[in-house]
């Protein structure tokens, strides 16, 4: 599978018939403006920090002065279904690109949308729940199980973030897809795309794949841009940015 740290990495299985040089990497981050850029298939994806510009639409008036989320302390409210996935559809972007959404979950148990050492990982940084849901793509060629783990504090989402990688790279954990129907099984395979970002006390994640069943390529344009719609525009500067403003 492949993983994709949305703020500064992201992770993802590697394949065993190819895995990019650190000097290729390097020139695949250079390359990055404001999308996912894809380094190598099975390898890593950047993205901006500040998804902010891209999803001006979505975020609340300029006015409203966020809270910086920075622990489950200080933001106590557990995440519901209805925060994250409220209607039958994620529609992202001024185009106003439109995600049927399938199946939605609530998790008390974190270690169910984990695999391997990723379980352990969300256990340590006080993981309490997951809200996820598979959603199809507009074109209907891409499923993708997005979702926001709520972690204790925003220290330990940061080192989520940044220890997932080596556990992708290593073959010895990532997060899990949500099979949900005819056409997403793929979500339960290693050659699904993994993506990842970190907000707060917060980790906004999707995992993507193909409804054929066919490998996601490097330059594959559609792939990256579900991943900036679902994690960025839409978990973190739209759901994340509604709650920071919600006293």
């Amino acid at each position: 599978m492949a993983p994709v740290s949305l703020a500064r990495s992201v992770a993802a299985w590697r394949s065993p018939e190819w895995v990019p040089t650190p000097r290729w990497r390097l020139a695949c981050a250079s390359a990055a403006l404001a999308v996912l850029v894809f380094c190598g298939y099975g390898a890593y994806v950047f993205a901006p920090d500040d998804g902010a510009d891209a999803a001006a639409a979505d975020q609340p008036a300029a006015a409203t002065v966020l809270r910086e989320l920075t622990s489950r302390a200080d933001d106590p409210r557990p995440l519901t279904a209805h925060e994250v996935f409220p209607d039958p559809r994620v529609v992202v972007g001024l185009s106003g690109s439109a995600y049927p959404v399938l199946r939605v979950q609530v998790l008390a148990d974190c270690a169910e949308a984990a695999a391997g050492g990723v379980g352990p990982l969300l256990a340590a940084a006080g993981c309490s729940q997951v809200v996820r849901a598979t959603l199809r793509s507009p074109d209907a060629a891409y499923v993708a199980t997005a979702g926001l783990v709520n972690l204790a504090d925003a220290a330990g989402a940061q080192a989520v973030h940044e220890r997932i990688k080596p556990l992708v790279d290593a073959g010895t954990g990532r997060f899990r897809g949500m099979p949900a129907g005819p056409g997403t099984d793929g979500l339960a395979h290693d050659t699904a795309q993994l993506g990842w970002h970190v907000r707060g006390h917060f980790v906004a994640y999707a995992v993507i794949a193909r409804t054929d069943g066919g490998r996601i390529w490097v330059d594959d344009p559609v792939a990256r841009q579900i991943l900036s719609d679902l994690i960025e525009l839409h978990l973190r500067a739209r759901v994340l940015d509604r709650r920071a403003s919600i006293r």
